[in-house]
């Protein structure tokens, strides 16, 4: 009996051994304790409803999630309001409307945070919303362009009633937004939008038609560009290797038969008001007074150094404010608020009104005792109308451009001095084109001087150093000088062209050309450009119509400089007007 005792006993102590030995460690290794709890990587908040009326209640929900999404438990949630004057909301996430407005209820977890808003509504009217309806405005609106629309709130008796909240929703974000709480309707593009306003569960509706309009044009050597709705530029055409339209594909004949939107520059959209092109670069300025340039910059036409180049529009140096700019063959001006001349770029002939510097990367000052109204770069010279109305020229003058009744020379010359135009005539608008100007006078009369072939319009073809009136008896309301033709919009909106016609730019047949203007057919407009030249050809013209709806372009279209999505042979003649790709209205 004991030795049977014995053994019970060892083999206890055995199993005991055992299970200790299969519990042990190796020696040098370590055990990994059990994972933590998983942080939270984010919390979503779901409001119980959108509004709530003063002094009703409304519970709000939040999850703390992992970084996998997961929802955790066992969290603690913090409640807050931006505006505890609105609304405010207790630890367990009811929120209690306090007075009209809007808050954003926030719920924390972990140093993460949630968010939701809520609208809080005034209290139940005893006199309520019947009738909902969107007051008279526009039919039409531009993009980009803010109105404010207005909700007429009747009650069943037909009584206008004041002080209710109202909001407003649009059925189409991608046409026009519109601001729910002041109705501020933006149009983003064209189209048809329903607009609704809603109060006391009443909703009234209208619907507007969004357009975009054209606010300038310019064209230039073998391109053009315009101005959108929105300050938005677009050009198309010949790009190359200078970017003159503003596309990243820099390369030999690199071009768009189709409109490019130019990169728009700084932090924020920049909106350009005004723009100008002559040759190989393009200048605007911002609806700010500020200018940019893009394109050619070998002559440091685009008023910055150290660059060839730029497809991107570049800040002018010094930021001036202008309020006109002109972009030249090869150098660039611009007027100050104040009326004060600029010049930047090439300055071998005397652009600038002065014998130095050969170039400039930034703004020169230009006859800085004297005040213009007006400030225009042609090819090789520089013309500004002064604030009493005479006009006056300086640079290039062998063919005359500079009008001061000199003897035409045909050389190469030039003048430092700026020489007051012949004639006495006072001058509202003055365009210089290659080697020529033409302006018009008070009363809308165009008249011509400097290298003609027909470009003066006075029925000759010899150059003139005064200027010599436009034969037809037209009276304009602009005018554009280009590199061999000239166009102009009549006071009736009708468009005429003169000078060579080689590729339909004057708008008709004769290749020959015309000598006095042509009327272009089909077409009445506000605004017209004739193409300038640097190096290639300029034998195209663009105008924007009257109704600012539709940009057209007509000549010569080898590289796609009318727009139309299409390109011809350089010899072919377009004289009739197309419609630049997607700029007219919706049918």
């Amino acid at each position: 009996m004991m030795r049977t005792i014995r053994t019970i006993a060892i083999a206890a102590v055995l199993g005991v051994t055992a299970a200790c030995s299969s519990d042990s460690t190796e020696p040098g290794t370590t055990t990994n304790p059990p994972p933590g709890p998983a942080p939270v990587a984010s919390v979503s908040v779901e409001a119980g409803a959108n509004n709530v009326t003063v002094g009703g209640n409304v519970t709000f929900t939040a999850t703390a999630k992992d970084a996998a999404g997961k929802a955790l438990s066992g969290r603690q949630i913090t409640w807050s309001s931006s505006a505890p004057a609105v609304a405010t909301v207790n630890g367990a996430g009811v929120v209690t409307g306090v007075s009209a407005g809007t808050a954003t209820i926030s719920a924390a977890a972990e140093g993460k945070t949630g968010q939701a808003n809520i609208v809080v509504l005034p209290p139940v009217q005893a006199n309520p919303v019947a009738t909902v309806t969107i007051g008279a405005a526009l039919d039409t609106v531009e993009a980009w362009e803010p109105v404010t629309l207005q909700a007429i709130l009747k009650n069943e008796a037909g009584e206008t009633l004041t002080g209710r909240a109202i909001r407003w929703t649009s059925s189409n974000p991608a046409v026009a937004t519109i601001d729910a709480e002041t109705g501020v309707l933006t149009g983003v593009d064209r189209g048809t939008v329903t607009v609704t306003a809603t109060s006391e569960g009443k909703s009234g509706t209208a619907t507007r038609v969004v357009v975009i309009k054209y606010r300038s044009v310019a064209a230039g050597t073998m391109h053009a560009c315009d101005i959108a709705s929105g300050g938005i530029v677009w050009c198309w055409g010949l790009n190359d290797k200078q970017g003159r339209i503003g596309s990243p594909a820099l390369a030999d004949e690199s071009h768009s038969t189709t409109p490019v939107q130019v990169p728009q520059t700084g932090p924020t959209s920049t909106r350009m008001a005004k723009i100008s092109t002559f040759a190989t670069h393009t200048c605007a300025l911002s609806t700010a007074g500020k200018a940019y340039c893009w394109g050619n910059n070998g002559w440091g036409q685009l008023g910055v150094p150290t660059i060839s180049q730029s497809y991107t529009p570049v800040a002018v140096e010094g930021n001036l404010t202008f309020k006109e700019i002109s972009a030249g063959a090869e150098h660039t001006c611009a007027l100050t608020t104040d009326g004060r001349a600029y010049c930047w770029g090439h300055n071998d002939w005397r652009q600038f009104g002065a014998n130095t510097p050969a170039m400039s990367t930034a703004p020169v000052a230009v006859l800085p005792e004297q005040r213009f109204s007006a400030i225009q770069a042609g090819s090789n010279f520089t013309c500004g109308t002064t604030t009493d109305g005479a006009t006056f020229c300086w640079g290039g003058s062998g063919l005359g451009q500079l009008g001061d009744g000199s003897k035409i020379s045909y050389g190469n010359t030039f003048s430092v001095t700026p020489l007051r135009v012949a004639g006495g005539q006072s001058f509202t608008t003055i365009d210089a084109g290659a080697n020529y100007n033409c302006a018009l006078n008070t009363i809308g009369q165009a008249y011509c001087w400097g290298a003609n072939g027909g470009r003066l319009g006075n029925g000759a073809t010899i150059e003139s150093s005064t200027p010599t009136a436009v034969l037809g008896g037209q009276t304009f309301r602009a005018i554009s000088a280009g590199f061999a033709h000239t166009c102009a919009v009549a006071t009736d909106a009708g468009v005429w062209c003169w000078g060579a016609n080689g590729n339909g730019q004057v708008g008709n047949t004769n290749q020959n050309g015309n000598t006095q203007p042509q009327r272009v057919n089909g077409i009445a407009a506000a605004e017209v450009s004739a193409s300038g030249i640097g190096t290639g050809s300029g034998s195209h013209s663009c105008a924007i119509s009257a109704d600012r709806l539709t940009a057209w372009c007509w000549g010569r279209n080898d590289y796609g400089q009318l727009g139309n999505g299409a390109r011809t042979a350089a010899a072919t003649v377009n004289a009739t007007p197309v419609i630049v790709s997607g700029q007219k209205p919706l049918p």
